[in-house]
């Protein structure tokens, strides 16, 4: 898999002769390809937690009949063993994203990128700590999400607040001592990952306007 991905970054090195587009157009590539599994692995998550409420519901229901509660829980699982089958395409995505980092990360390029015009070398660290800053805003907009009312799946919290504050300080503490090249790897998957999630809310919540 590393050599595949490898090989299509020198061949988009060719045609742009800018290895920061490059690595660029090869992980919105990598990403684009991921997402309707992501998008699957998303709403499986989602089912997986109405199947516990299920199981909970079932085993209230008949907590005085021991055999009926095994009978209609046998029944429960056979039903919904299919759609949670969605929870396991996570796992066919780490080989690939794992590769696609390793790839960027072992590049060492001493040239610049048309993306990043105050950096003179993709394998230095960004003085003016731009890119952090642009990482870790796109890092917590996905947790902003739940504060626009067509996007949102459930209501802030203090705990999501908190969570945004852990996120940004953890972005910047990673980009903020590493290669440009990882930067621009970080921040572009980023964004494929924001779009993906602004496309998951959307269908999940016209799914649920019409039931």
């Amino acid at each position: 898999m590393s050599n595949l991905l490898s090989s299509i970054l020198n061949i988009l090195f060719t045609f742009t002769n800018d290895w920061g587009l490059s690595i660029a157009l090869l992980t919105i590539s990598v990403k684009f390809l991921l997402i309707p599994l992501s998008i699957k692995q998303k709403i499986s998550m989602s089912k997986r937690g109405d199947f516990s409420n299920g199981i909970n519901k079932i085993k209230e229901e008949y907590k005085n009949d021991e055999k009926k509660m095994n009978e209609e829980l046998s029944k429960y699982y056979t039903e919904n063993s299919k759609s949670l089958f969605g929870c396991f395409t996570i796992l066919l995505q780490i080989p690939i994203l794992m590769s696609l980092f390793k790839i960027v990360k072992a590049i060492n390029i001493d040239s610049g990128s048309i993306l990043v015009p105050w950096v003179s070398s993709l394998k230095s660290y960004d003085t003016y700590y731009i890119i952090p800053i642009i990482y870790a805003l796109i890092s917590i907009a996905p947790s902003l999400l739940n504060y626009i009312s067509f996007l949102k799946l459930s209501n802030p919290n203090i705990s999501l607040k908190q969570n945004i504050i852990s996120i940004l300080i953890m972005s910047i503490m990673l980009t903020s001592r590493s290669p440009v090249a990882l930067g621009i790897y970080f921040i572009t998957s980023s964004l494929v990952t924001l779009l993906e999630e602004i496309i998951y809310r959307l269908v999940f919540n016209k799914g649920l306007q019409k039931i």
